[in-house]
């Protein structure tokens, strides 16, 4: 976080010299009107033959002799427009900031395009001599004066620095606002300002902008664990459902949890999927036949050698019956199996008007339900169901995540 005062230096220069250059020509303009006291004028002509041979000591002294024995606006204006011009040429920028200071004061009607390049000077300066209280004010004239996202951005910065994270988030916000697509860093750094200040509702609306706009594992990750702290469990599994999909898994308790979660759901085959791929990929540790991931995967292969075994009759018998919950479970047996198609026909079939009554989890069925509409290549119909699914608060979150991440879902893991 600290970088961003060693880029202020380099750019400070070309923008003082800059302002410089044009206000060189307004002063000419005005001396045509107007002329210095005879005092200032032996003071300054000296000062400015100084300058331009290089000796900027000399015209800096020569000049703070002119803005001592000044008597009139016009005479402290071209002293203090010589002194700022003397110091930025040496590069003091402390001595620059304190004459464009007391230049701002004493030309109140200065033209906006110089005041302006004066406050982010002013800002800039005062931020890297860390004289953060004076800073602020400078970069609050420069935001005020052009809605600017980098105004913003720099004032974010100083509290930041300071560890101010209730301080910082005005100045984030506003950097969102006035930017036309947030940046990533911006919105990590506004995510870190509400985690330190516990607001939940709005570093949730952050890690959701995050994981739609830069898919990457970290902010999936931290978005599931805003949600987990009072999720439903099927809700969790589905977004468990989510990371693996993703190809995003890389922790141990990650695809155990999924597994578990996914076995407590009746779906063998699905658990024994994300188990055999983290043993595959080396994550999982399988100790002794006794131990807790042994044991889960034992079951998992018992359980879906048996539902393999039974599907095709226990499919025969919800299609006989009425009963939509055997429909779904038949679907979430098929889904674990990758037969997507048998999956959306039983899934279908149980959430069907005459059977849906029976169906223990509406919002769950959709769930599966959409996620075998896009592993089918039915994106449509998957936003139809995610968006039923998310009808149900046990479920919104979940499914608003799969529908922020379903641009990074083309191809979901089969």
């Amino acid at each position: 976080m600290n970088n961003w005062l060693l880029r202020v230096k380099s750019p400070l220069a070309a923008a003082c010299l800059a302002v410089l250059v044009a206000v060189s020509a307004g002063a000419a303009e005005k001396e045509k009107k107007e002329t210095l006291t005879e005092a200032v004028a032996k003071q300054l002509k000296p000062a400015q033959d100084a300058i331009a041979k290089g000796d900027f000591d000399a015209g800096v002294t020569l000049a703070k002799g002119g803005l001592a024995a000044a008597k009139s606006n016009y005479d402290k204006e071209t002293s203090l427009r010589m002194l700022t011009y003397a110091a930025a040429k040496k590069q003091d920028f402390t001595l620059y900031a304190e004459y464009t200071e007391q230049l701002l004061e004493v030309v109140p009607a200065m033209p906006d395009d110089e005041r302006i390049r004066d406050y982010k000077a002013l800002g800039q300066i005062n931020a890297q001599n860390k004289v953060y209280d004076k800073a602020l004010v400078w970069i609050q004239k420069w935001a005020d004066a052009t809605k600017s996202a980098d105004a913003y951005t720099l004032g974010s910065q100083i509290f930041l620095i300071q560890q101010d994270y209730a301080g910082a988030i005005p100045w984030l916000e506003k950097v969102v606002a006035a930017s036309p697509e947030p940046k990533e860093e911006t919105l990590k750094l506004l995510n870190v300002s509400y985690y330190r200040t516990n607001e939940k509702v709005k570093r949730q609306a952050t890690m959701e902008t995050l994981v739609a706009k830069f898919p990457r594992r970290e902010y999936l990750v931290d978005l599931m664990g805003v949600y987990e702290a009072d999720a439903d469990p099927r809700a969790m599994l589905n977004l468990y459902r989510l990371l693996f999909d993703r190809n995003e898994m890389t922790r141990e308790s990650e695809y155990v949890n999924y597994a578990d979660s996914a076995l407590d759901a009746g779906g063998p085959a699905e658990a024994l999927r994300a188990l055999e791929q983290g043993q595959k990929r080396d994550v999982i540790k399988f100790i002794a036949a006794t131990d807790r991931n042994s044991k889960m995967l034992a079951l998992a292969k018992t359980q879906t050698a048996e539902d393999k075994k039974m599907l095709p009759g226990l499919d025969k018998e919800a299609r006989a019956g009425k009963n939509g919950e055997a429909d779904v479970k038949v679907g979430l047996a098929y889904l674990g199996f990758g037969d997507f198609d048998k999956a959306i026909e039983a899934i279908e079939r149980g959430l069907g008007d005459e059977r849906v009554a029976k169906v223990k989890r509406v919002d769950d069925a959709y769930m599966t339900l959409g996620i075998a509409y896009l592993h089918a290549g039915k994106q449509d119909k998957a936003i139809a169901a995610f968006q039923k699914a998310k009808a149900d608060k046990r479920m919104d979150r979940a499914a608003n995540t799969w529908l922020i991440a379903m641009p990074t879902l083309d191809a979901p893991a089969g």
